[in-house]
């Protein structure tokens, strides 16, 4: 096994203490952003085996142009290439429509693929819908939940984790693999790959550009019917905890704070 045509999905998703939706249901995201904790995981994975066995990395998102941040911090971590999707007609697509737009990007641009790594989920949606959708449309093999892999000859090892332990998988590529955060550490950006990002150039592509239509994305080509939004609004008084003085002195205090407690709600 030498020189994989190896994709990664990144996504880049609101800094969570910042994170807020707005009136309509869609997330805002015009506030602070990062790149998704765990399509970090997932780029580290795709970049160790490019490492092992040769071959490129092209890391794709679709986003506002901002995205570019992720896409250029994912350059500067070594990834050999970029494709950001990014337009208007894309706002409000749900995982279907989302993956949909992101298997017609691959098609266009990265086939063939031989391994295409998605974080588990994203910290915004949580469904982990996108990485398996992509692989149907693609119709490649995929394993999720991944930790540990090993390539062979001609196939990949990996190790998927189970409620109650993990099972191990010999795979044939092409093959989609969805990583968890116990897989790696990920690694920061190296002096070396930063000099090289600044000579290269993000690809930006439109939904013109990968031959779709505006029925065919965003709210238009999404499925998904968001009835109503709730604001969950935490009223529970803060937690004390009593870590000073003896053992005795803190049972005590822990005591005198019940009572105080069952006092204020009679």
């Amino acid at each position: 096994m030498k020189d994989l045509n190896i994709v990664c999905l990144i996504k880049q998703v609101p800094v969570p203490k910042a994170m807020k939706t707005k009136e309509d249901g869609m997330m805002d995201r015009s506030g602070k952003s990062m790149m998704n904790p765990y399509c970090q995981n997932a780029l580290e994975e795709a970049l160790k085996l490019r490492d092992q066995v040769g071959g490129k990395v092209t890391v794709v998102s679709m986003g506002p142009p901002n995205a570019q941040q992720s896409l250029m911090e994912a350059l500067r971590r070594g990834a050999d290439e970029a494709i950001l999707l990014s337009d208007r007609l894309l706002a409000g697509s749900d995982t279907w429509a989302t993956a949909y737009a992101l298997s017609t990007t691959l098609k266009k641009y990265c086939m063939p693929i031989d391994v295409l790594f998605a974080g588990l989920q994203t910290i915004d949606g949580d469904t982990a819908h996108v990485g398996p959708q992509v692989a149907e449309h693609l119709n490649m093999y995929q394993v999720c939940y991944v930790d540990k892999i090993i390539p062979k000859e001609n196939t990949l090892l990996v190790r998927r984790l189970i409620e109650g332990g993990y099972a191990t998988y010999e795979v044939p590529l092409p093959v989609m693999l969805s990583i968890t955060k116990e897989a790696n550490v990920p690694r920061g950006p190296s002096l070396k790959y930063s000099l090289e990002t600044l000579k290269k150039e993000i690809k930006i592509v439109s939904v013109k550009d990968i031959g779709l239509t505006r029925e065919e994305v965003g709210l238009a080509g999404s499925p998904t019917i968001v009835s109503r939004v709730l604001n969950v609004v935490i009223d529970r008084p803060p937690v004390k905890i009593f870590e000073e003085g003896t053992m005795e002195k803190r049972v005590k205090q822990l005591l005198v704070a019940v009572n105080q407690h069952e006092e204020e709600a009679q």
